[in-house]
């Protein structure tokens, strides 16, 4: 949902007021001074993929990096063995938050990128440090380790155990192909474990015997398809199953497991979309005499990004590193957040997080054409062209975080944005 015209207006006028630019210098260099380190922070995530929760090489190199740098950490945070906490105080004031994300996906390692997001999260801590430990500024900056984000909620986890309490901003990237964006909405994801079981069979002797449970799935799986005319071109149904009874031809499957997921553009809207796949799932465990199971994993709400963070982000990145400028990075596109049209077509748990204070999540390009979550994308996300991409997302917004430190009547609009913007969407919720 975009925040008002006057909060627009409020927005634009504030672009002026800028406390960060006579900081950029220093928050760079101290960026760039750690680029060796960080290469083989990046490297070393990048070649040891883990999956969620079990990010036990990960969590070590960054914790132990991080401990180098001058942080404060706290390993294992809020009961999560994988989750991390690094922070660095200077006096009194607000506090900014970024994020590191650093699972893999199955059988295909950092085909989204996670080895980036990591390292933009630990280098735009160490730029705000900077400006913390040297250069006059007060506040706290905190970046919070969230394993898990795949499919298993860290961030959900870490929320419900106050990790983001206190905090004035959530503050991350997330690398692409081809764009620049600092407004980048996400859909909101429902995932559920669903198992069918019947009764297993001699499927020429004595099939009336048998209750087949690759049916229950078949069944389910057919009226999905004829659902779809009925779905909304942001809603998004996906099942796959993953195990099975030991199959043979001649005897009746009883036992199929199975994952299924909604999206769409918002709560509402993706919850009206499970609440008919709810009715599908049943009744096709009715019309095969079969059992079901519907387990419920993930539960990722629509990311709703701050405007005020995202035009400043913009800003920013064009005053201080403009990638048309530039001719690595000149022929991608850059979208301001006024031209972004707000559709969005994946979903993540950082959208739990912008429901409960300010937060962005940017995206930026490292060329190619294999998307996200494909293998191709994973050598991509591995280039040297990706960590110079990552290095230079995470100097932007370390600049953005240093605004919201800095800036009182910029972090006063920002809060009201995000209030009003809750507001407006929780009345359409009720």
């Amino acid at each position: 949902m975009r925040p008002t015209a006057a909060l627009l207006l409020s927005a634009n006028a504030l672009l002026s007021a800028s406390c960060v630019n006579g900081l950029a210098e220093e928050v760079f260099a101290a960026i760039d001074k750690q680029d060796d380190g960080l290469r083989t922070v990046n490297k070393e995530i990048w070649e040891n993929p883990e999956l969620g929760y079990q990010e036990v090489h990960a969590h070590k190199t960054l914790t132990d990096f991080l401990e180098e740098q001058g942080f404060n950490i706290t390993r294992s945070a809020y009961n999560i063995s994988t989750a991390f906490r690094a922070e660095y105080a200077s006096g009194e004031g607000r506090a900014v938050s970024f994020n590191s994300e650093y699972d893999a996906l199955p059988g295909i390692g950092h085909a989204c990128g996670h080895n980036l997001i990591a390292t933009i999260g630990v280098a735009a801590a160490i730029g705000v440090k900077e400006a913390l430990q040297n250069q006059g500024v007060s506040g706290k900056v905190v970046l919070i380790g969230t394993p898990a984000e795949e499919s298993l909620g860290g961030k959900i986890k870490l929320l419900e155990a106050g990790a983001y309490d206190g905090l004035d901003c959530s503050l991350m990237a997330h690398p692409g192909n081809k764009a620049y964006a600092s407004y980048g909405r996400t859909l909101a994801s429902w995932r559920a474990n669903v198992t069918w079981s019947g009764e297993a069979s001699h499927a020429a002797a004595a099939p009336f015997m048998g209750r087949n449970a690759l049916d229950g799935f078949v069944s389910a799986y057919t009226s999905t398809g004829l659902y779809r005319q009925q779905l909304m071109a942001t809603d998004r149904i996906h099942h796959v199953i993953q195990g099975a009874s030991d199959m043979v031809a001649n005897i009746i499957p009883d036992f199929v497991d199975s994952v299924w997921g909604v999206r769409g553009h918002s709560r509402p809207r993706a919850e009206q979309v499970r609440e008919q796949l709810y009715r599908i799932l049943y009744a096709s465990s009715n019309a095969t005499n079969t059992t079901i199971d519907i387990t419920p994993f993930q539960d990722y709400w629509d990311q709703n990004p701050s405007f005020q963070l995202a035009s400043e982000y913009h800003r920013l990145q064009m005053e201080h590193l403009n990638p048309l400028e530039d001719a690595e990075t000149s022929n991608f596109t850059v979208v301001a957040p006024e031209d972004d049209s707000g559709e969005a077509s994946a979903s993540s748990d950082q959208g739990n997080v912008s429901w409960f204070l300010p937060a962005i999540q940017v995206g930026f390009p490292v060329g190619g054409t294999a998307p996200v979550h494909n293998a191709g994308f994973r050598e991509l996300a591995g280039t040297d062209f990706a960590h110079q991409q990552a290095i230079k997302t995470a100097k932007v917004l370390a600049l953005t975080g240093l605004q919201v430190l800095q800036n009182e009547t910029f972090a006063k609009a920002m809060w009201e944005e995000w209030e009003q913007m809750i507001e407006e969407i929780s009345v359409g919720l009720s």
